[in-house]
Order: C-alpha cells, then structure tokens, then sequence
C-alpha cells in the first residue's frame, strides 16, 4: 500500500512538472519572438506586419512619444519610410510568466541608424531597454504595452 501511495505521489509530481515547465518555455519563447519580430520588422519598415505584434489597444512608448492602438503604431512606421536605415540589435530578453495570458519582460537593444545611402555610422544612435506587457490573444501572444526607455547616447 506503501508503495502504491509513493508511486502515485511520484506520478503526479513529475507528470504536472514538465507540463508546467512547457507552458513556461512556450511563454518565454513566444514573447522572445515577438521582440526580434519587432526588431526585424521595424528594420525593414514593414508597417502592418509590425503593428500586428500588438493588441488592438496597445500602447508603444519610444522615449517620449507614445502611440496608441494598432492603427497609430502602423501609422508611425509608416511615416518613418525616409530611405534611411536602422537596425536594433537586441539582447537580454528576460520573460516572466505572470499567468496562463499575461507575462513581463525587459530586454536591452543597441539601436544603429544611418541616412539614406549611408553605409558606415560612427556608433550606436541610442542603447535602452524595452519594457514589455505582453497578453495572450486568440491570435497568440502580443505586446499590450511597450516601453524603451534610453540609458545611453552617443555624444556629438
């Protein structure tokens, strides 16, 4: 009787562990994509397929400008299609799981831009951190809030 009690106890324990830890890496990998979707459509000026990394209602902060809604967030990069180039490199993307449709995260970028033709920068445009808020949709995860916020510059 014992051991049935121990072999059941141990069932459950280790059956519920790795479900939980796959739900946590699917989290964490769905929102990592999500960053560097970002990053590479931002790059590349696409307009609609960056605005749909984000709820319908989402908010997107670049240091002190804020859109608001889809619409807006397409309508800025939108607006940015000047023949100039820029490129985020992006590291540290920490993802925390808050519940089954909800998760944080912070990751870091060294953002590089350079006008139209240009083909050498003299260093980074801006390094920061982008503040996440992230929630599951029925189209899978999404940015509900983006936050970068600058730590460093580079002085002229």
């Amino acid at each position: 009787m014992m051991i049935r009690k121990f072999v059941l106890i141990a069932a459950l324990m280790f059956g519920a562990s790795p479900a939980s830890f796959a739900a946590s890496d699917d989290v964490y990998w769905a929102c990592s994509n999500l960053v560097t979707d970002y990053a590479y459509h931002r790059d590349n000026f696409n307009a609609k397929e960056f605005s749909e990394l984000f709820t319908e209602d989402a908010s997107l902060t670049v240091v002190s400008q804020t859109w608001v809604g889809r619409s807006e967030i397409e309508q800025r990069i939108e607006g940015l299609k000047t023949g100039s180039t820029i490129r985020h490199e992006m590291s540290t993307i920490r993802i925390v799981p808050i519940d089954a449709d909800h998760a944080t995260g912070v990751s870091y970028a060294t953002i590089y831009s350079a006008p139209a033709g240009e083909t050498s920068v003299s260093g980074f445009a801006l390094m920061g951190e982008y503040h996440d808020e992230f929630v599951r949709t029925p189209e899978g995860w999404k940015f509900s809030k983006r936050v970068l916020i600058s730590k460093y510059s580079l002085q002229r």
